[in-house]
């Protein structure tokens, strides 16, 4: 990690202009990686690539690839740089465009799924991406508590589809785990 640590501890200084999640979140992710051996991870809002770092970092180990999504053409290219300077570039594919139209656009299973756009968009996101994310797969919803009154349909989405089971952690902001059931 100590290679990436440079660009992480810049870039947190800036954490509030770009609404980059919080260290620990990082971590959270990165342990879940690990953990799921994942080779898939699909990031919905990019920003400037912190937590694409992040994502990227314990992908290198599992071997695995990361496309994430922004909106953004300045932070997409903000983002690209700091890959490219943490060497994790080739594990990641920046894709430029509105998630809900991207979103369709990706064919690979995905074992992980981050949210972390437009709030009032996760269910939409969520309901695109679900035929692509495998069985014991996980999707990780950020900013929760601090942002739950954005995404109503969200949080009974999650909370209400039997092929969902769902969890608050109260990690910073607030995160929403689920796991996706064979049912």
């Amino acid at each position: 990690m100590e290679q990436y640590e440079s660009v992480l501890k810049r870039l947190e200084k800036t954490a509030k202009e770009y609404t980059n999640i919080a260290p620990e979140n990082g971590q959270f992710l990165s342990i879940l990686i690990r953990s799921i051996h994942a080779q898939n991870v699909l990031e919905i809002g990019t920003s400037n690539g912190y937590s694409a770092i992040w994502i990227a970092e314990a992908l290198k180990e599992t071997g695995g690839k990361l496309t994430t999504l922004e909106f953004d053409p300045t932070r997409a290219a903000e983002a690209e740089a700091h890959l490219q300077e943490t060497g994790l570039n080739n594990i990641v594919d920046v894709r430029i465009g509105n998630a809900l139209d991207e979103i369709p656009k990706c064919d690979a299973i995905f074992d992980l799924v981050f949210l972390d756009a437009e709030k009032n968009e996760y269910r939409r996101y969520l309901e695109l991406a679900m035929p692509n994310i495998r069985t014991g797969g996980l999707i990780v919803a950020d900013d929760t508590v601090t942002m739950r009154d954005e995404m109503p349909d969200y949080i009974e989405f999650v909370f209400n589809t039997p092929q969902l089971h769902s969890v608050d952690v109260p990690l910073d902001d607030g995160i929403i785990l689920s796991y996706k059931t064979g049912m």
